[in-house]
């Protein structure tokens, strides 16, 4: 299972689980710190979806409430991961962290994050981890901030940093050969030295929470790799807002073991795991009825394949 991170947010896309009365209980945790969420959930418009405090909260729900179906089919995935905010998504399928307790740090680190300094991000594609880096770090010996924040997918990466550090970065990429530079819709600098203060202010709300080792093992961003202990899992937590996301890694360590099932809205992973992957298989499981589908569909392949 893989969980999509802030910025795969649609308008409507909880009406569907709200109506199946999927993991309502944390409707009620958004609710009593504030969040309408069910309301925002059903009739949100994209503006209205786009405040980190807001969409990180609503595409937790998603995840779990996705997550959790699939599970009460009947399927037990080998790997769950997720991509940044997408993890607490993963850690919950895999019994390392409650929902409720989850929901309640996912609302501190979307408050967190969006009280960071203004920052923003880019998507730079068909440029090299080297190159690019020697660019962020020019840009950073200027006295602006600028890193690589993700790494996507072979020939995609992210920068985030200061307004004016992600824009030099962006025209130097372009000078260098980049193929194309996208701006990002995001509200702030993520996985960057300016979510130092917010990283620190949630470490503490991770250290207040209980983690058991998962049930199987989850993808860490910040670490690039599986982890099965809960003290692996904590200190992976505590660093991951000013870590960069090394999900390309995540996606390798998770190779040659089936069916990926992408819970949540959209088909972003998707995109980033079959360009990792060559001939991966990526199912949709974006409501109730995508879940009893790939259900059938993982399944029907597992038969086929004990077949002599």
């Amino acid at each position: 299972m893989v969980f999509p991170g802030q910025g795969a947010q649609t308008p409507g896309m909880g009406a569907e689980l709200i109506a199946a009365g999927l993991s309502l209980a944390l409707l009620d945790v958004a609710g009593e710190q504030g969040l309408d969420l069910a309301r925002l959930l059903v009739e949100g418009t994209a503006e209205d979806l786009r405040p980190t405090q807001v969409a990180q909260p609503a595409l937790y729900y998603c995840g779990v409430a996705l997550g959790r179906r699939v599970q009460e089919l009947g399927l037990r995935p080998r790997f769950a991961a997720g991509h940044s905010l997408g993890e607490y998504c993963a850690l919950v399928v895999a019994g390392a962290l409650d929902a409720e307790d989850g929901m309640r740090l996912v609302l501190e680190r979307g408050r967190l994050m969006a009280a960071a300094p203004v920052g923003t991000m880019a998507a730079v594609l068909g440029l090299g981890t080297e190159a690019l880096g020697q660019i962020c770090q020019e840009v950073s010996s200027a006295g602006e901030c600028c890193v690589i924040a993700n790494d996507n997918c072979p020939g995609q990466l992210v920068i985030s940093g200061s307004l004016e550090g992600v824009r030099a970065a962006s025209e130097r990429s372009v000078a260098a050969g980049a193929r194309r530079v996208i701006p990002l819709s995001v509200g702030g600098a993520f996985h960057s030295p300016l979510m130092a203060e917010a990283a620190l202010a949630f470490g503490a709300a991770v250290d207040g929470i209980k983690l058991r080792d998962p049930d199987f093992p989850v993808g860490s961003g910040a670490k690039g790799r599986l982890l099965s202990s809960a003290d692996e899992i904590r200190q992976s937590l505590r660093v991951q807002l000013e870590s960069p996301v090394r999900w390309t890694e995540v996606v390798t360590a998770m190779a040659g073991t089936g069916t990926f099932l992408e819970c949540g809205p959209g088909n972003t992973l998707a995109a980033l795991i079959r360009r990792t992957l060559e001939g991966a298989t990526v199912l949709p499981v974006g409501s109730p009825a995508q879940a009893q589908s790939a259900f059938g569909l993982v399944r029907e392949s597992a038969s086929l394949a004990a077949r002599p």
